[in-house]
């Protein structure tokens, strides 16, 4: 059979050879029928009485010339009769016009299987092309999306690379003006503390009315720090605001290096709670206040307008106001 719906072979034969049975059968049966309605109709046709001997020698005698022909006609009833119980071909003919043979059978089922593949096929054929124009419609979208997008793609590109340009161009500039920046404040701290390096800053100095300062210091300093000092080794001296409860703290610029040196050197020796320092710049004093927090140093101290830092291993760095200190404390250097 076409395509590949076809009947396997030997349940076809089964089914031949089973009409076939079923063909002989019936008309077996119907032969036997037939046969046993003539046998019947022989048992209910009536006999005729056999002649005696007298009666044939008497129509022997009396019709010599029709005894051939009654004789003749008996024959032909008995063959008659006998071929009564014989079917005929019409009878066959009539029993078998209604079976189907195995071969038209077979052309049948294979008129009827092809159709129904043809069909199959067709519908198939129709949905497959429905799917597929549809698939095709969808990538063409989706093509027409790539392309669109490639082309957003390529401009966002361009301005990422118009602006890393920008950004690195501005980093740059940002780089070079904070390290200007940095260095500019690294001068002006430095030329402030040096504009201060004559200077000393007093604690808890005691206040009274009118009030000499430069007097009342030359005095305390000689009296305490046994360091005697002139009027002229007293440039400048006034008291800073302060929102702290007790007496301000108070500057004193001294004549130069060597008078502040000679303060300085006796300084320990002060008495009631008068304390004397350097005078350092605010952004020196974070630096110091930073370094202190960190607890990695045995002492942190301001001298000649530097600050230092000392390990407990003894090692002593001095610290500008934008270095990396766990660099440098990495670094040892």
């Amino acid at each position: 059979m076409p395509g590949g719906n076809s009947l396997p072979s030997n349940k076809t034969g089964q089914n031949s050879k089973e009409k076939k049975s079923t063909n002989t059968n019936t008309v077996q049966t119907l032969l036997s029928a037939r046969k046993d309605l003539d046998k019947t109709k022989a048992r209910t046709q009536p006999k005729l009485p056999k002649r005696t001997h007298s009666e044939l020698s008497s129509e022997s005698d009396n019709s010599m010339d029709t005894s051939g022909l009654n004789s003749l006609q008996k024959d032909l009833d008995e063959i008659k009769t006998n071929l009564q119980g014989i079917t005929k071909k019409d009878d066959l003919d009539i029993l078998t016009k209604d079976l189907v043979r195995t071969h038209d059978l077979e052309i049948i089922v294979t008129s009827i299987v092809t159709k129904l593949f043809q069909r199959f096929e067709s519908t198939m054929d129709k949905k497959l092309n429905t799917k597929l124009a549809t698939v095709q419609k969808e990538m063409q979208e989706m093509q027409n999306k790539f392309e669109a997008l490639s082309i957003e793609n390529e401009e966002l590109r361009k301005q990422i690379d118009q602006t890393r340009d920008v950004v690195i161009k501005n980093k740059k500039g940002l780089e070079d003006s904070t390290r200007m920046n940095q260095e500019a404040l690294t001068s002006a701290n430095y030329n402030e503390q040096y504009s201060r390096k004559n200077n000393i800053k007093v604690m808890n100095f005691p206040r009274r009315e009118d009030q000499n300062l430069r007097s009342d210091f030359i005095e305390t300093v000689r009296r305490d720090l046994n360091v005697h000092l002139e009027e002229r080794d007293v440039v400048a001296i006034h008291r800073l605001p302060s929102d702290k409860p007790g007496p301000k703290p108070m500057i004193v610029r001294l004549f130069n290096s060597d008078v502040k040196r000679k303060v300085m050197v006796e300084r320990k020796n002060l008495n009631n709670k008068v304390r004397i320092s350097d005078d350092v710049t605010w952004r020196n004093m974070q630096l110091i206040s930073k370094l202190r927090d960190m607890n990695c140093f045995e002492s942190v101290w301001f001298y000649n307008s530097g600050v230092y830092g000392r390990m407990e291993d003894g090692l002593q760095l001095k610290f500008n106001l934008f270095d990396n200190i766990r660099t440098r404390l990495q670094q040892r250097k």
